[in-house]
């Protein structure tokens, strides 16, 4: 009976993971500009017409991510017949899988029980619920971050090739998903000097032969600069690492490093770093964490101290070689919250991606270990996981909605109003105002036939389209530059669809472009 339900609730709790993630799915689907300019990317790789070397632009500027995002996701378009509800459902897809995986290697590596609360705790995560629903490269990072860390993890205590390959590759997957996972090298990289300072000395004296012994145990476990298995590995990694980020390090080669020169404009020009109110930041950091995990407004403080009590809860127990994974993770989460707080940027959400799942362990480990009688913990594992569900639950609006947005029938219904207009090749779309994008429209107008100009060129259109996301925008005399550099423009025809208005430029009859 016992080990029926070891079974059954793991399985209960995926049941319930999925259709959290899958519920009125096609309805609440994001499906904006960001999604429809990828779409139209993975789109082109899957009719094998362009095969991109960069990824989406990041948040920070014009720095490129890598494009293992589009190849990745690529297949669920094909899969959909090009609806792209089909990336969304790709996301989604590897969202359980690697949630599911995640809780195998936890229950290898820790215990059931620790796996478990674990599943619990990323399966009702709001944050990680909603990122699961839509296709955006951030939201596959909970589960690629936590597997580099499991691969780096594994390729230190059992020096196995295959696993340290695959560290290098997760690694560059993970940076590519984005830039702030680069923040995951600090703790990678003190772990290694860890091993090195400790492991690669001469033996020393000691007042104690149990501290002797135990040093030599060590030395003899582990020594990696000595070890030629070790140097191997490392090697591996590092070029498994480069192998998978090759296109991104192509595309730098072959346009003179503009990432990289725009990734050291950002930094030395753009001063996104500073040491000023550090420890002030530090607090918001944290603050902001806990809160998007318990999705409640966390006293910063309190935040603080539950940091503190993990650090010391953990560090009380100290078994290095015995919690290994659990250490690693912590190192992990503890730099990243530290090294992010000197980041001048709001606290998205998505900037934590990196460390939800390694929080998720040590959440887990700890309060199935600080208490020790059985009945207490039950208590109190049930409390804290009924209490963290009920948070969670409560702010996933789309389960109480009884009709979704429907975004991407909208993108549809709009492109397909411009189509009813006859538009003439060249033709070009933009939106107002400048912080919207149409990606979404371009999309379907793409895979109807009809390919405006990119958003990007010189080349003169014949036709503009405006799609104004304001009750009125104030098309003629706009600055934006599409509309500014259209000559001789007036409104042919103005119409509105799904809430948008939109006006058809064309050039005045005096001016005619074609000669």
């Amino acid at each position: 009976m016992f080990r029926n339900i070891r079974v059954i609730l793991p399985v209960l709790v995926i049941m319930l993971a999925i259709i959290l993630r899958f519920y009125k799915f096609g309805e609440f689907v994001t499906f904006l500009g960001d999604q429809g300019r990828d779409a139209i990317i993975i789109k082109r790789i899957v009719t094998l017409e362009h095969f991109p070397a960069i990824g989406a632009p990041s948040s920070l500027g014009q720095i490129f991510l890598g494009p293992f995002y589009y190849y990745l996701i690529s297949p669920f378009l094909l899969l959909f017949n090009f609806n792209p509800v089909g990336p969304a459902f790709g996301v989604a897809f590897i969202s359980i899988g690697g949630i599911i995986t995640s809780y195998f290697v936890i229950k290898k590596e820790i215990n059931y029980l620790t796996a478990l609360v674990f599943l619990v705790f990323a399966s009702f995560s709001t944050v990680n619920v909603q990122f699961s629903r839509f296709s955006w490269n951030p939201n596959l990072l909970p589960v690629f971050s936590f597997l580099t860390i499991y691969f780096f993890y594994k390729t230190l205590a059992q020096k196995n090739k295959l696993h340290a390959l695959l560290f290098g590759a997760f690694l560059s997957f993970s940076i590519q998903l984005h830039h702030l996972a680069i923040l995951l090298f600090l703790p990678i990289t003190s772990i290694y000097l860890y091993y090195f300072i400790r492991h690669s000395g001469k033996r020393g004296t000691s007042a104690s032969r149990i501290v002797v012994q135990n040093e030599l145990r060590f030395r003899t476990s582990y020594n990696p600069f000595r070890d030629r298995n070790d140097i191997i590995n490392l090697t591996l990694s590092f070029g498994s690492f480069l192998f998978f980020s090759l296109p991104l390090l192509i595309f730098d080669l072959r346009h003179n490093f503009l990432n990289t020169r725009n990734i050291f404009n950002f930094f030395l020009v753009g001063n996104p770093t500073d040491r000023g109110q550090f420890f002030a930041r530090f607090l918001e950091t944290n603050k902001s964490f806990y809160s998007y995990v318990f999705q409640i407004n966390f006293n910063t403080y309190l935040a603080f101290l539950i940091t503190a009590a993990f650090i010391i809860f953990i560090f009380r127990k100290f078994q290095f070689k015995k919690y290994l994974f659990i250490y690693i993770n912590l190192l992990v989460f503890i730099s990243y919250l530290f090294f992010f707080s000197f980041f001048n940027t709001i606290r998205n959400p998505h900037y934590y991606n990196s460390i939800y799942f390694s929080f998720f362990l040590l959440l887990a480990w700890t309060i199935t270990n600080i208490l020790k009688t059985k009945l207490i913990k039950l208590l109190a594992l049930l409390f804290v996981v009924l209490a963290y569900i009920f948070l969670n639950l409560k702010s996933l609006s789309y389960l109480f909605y009884a009709k979704g947005n429907n975004q991407i029938k909208k993108a549809e219904i709009i492109a397909e109003s411009i189509l009813q207009k006859v538009p003439q090749i060249p033709f070009q779309t933009i939106a107002l105002p400048y912080v919207e994008t149409d990606g979404h429209i371009r999309y379907y107008l793409e895979i109807k036939g009809k390919r405006p100009l990119p958003a990007d060129t010189l080349q003169e259109p014949l036709e503009l389209y405006v799609l104004c996301f304001e009750k009125d925008c104030q098309v003629l005399g706009n600055p934006q530059w599409q509309i500014a550099s259209f000559k001789d423009a007036e409104v042919d025809k103005i119409w509105t669809v799904e809430g948008v208005k939109i006006y058809k430029l064309i050039h005045n009859n005096s001016l005619d472009i074609r000669n």
